[in-house]
């Protein structure tokens, strides 16, 4: 978690934020493709709720979606 430290929450302004995963039916898959997806994670600033941020737990499962 360490590249998320300097965080501060846009609504609040609380510097703690904590991780939750969205996973099974919620993860996110490849766009028009069939596979596997990846879990979704989510940055909440543990004072208020406010997600701050997410992001995809395997972003690899992603390079064949690559828009050229």
């Amino acid at each position: 978690m360490d590249r998320f430290h300097n965080i501060t929450c846009p609504q609040c302004g609380g510097n703690e934020i904590g991780r939750g995963k969205q996973a099974h039916y919620a993860s996110v898959t490849p766009y028009k493709k069939m596979g596997f997806g990846s879990n979704l994670i989510h940055l909440i600033c543990v004072h208020c709720g406010w997600v701050v941020g997410s992001y995809v737990e395997e972003p690899k499962t992603f390079t064949k979606t690559v828009i050229k």
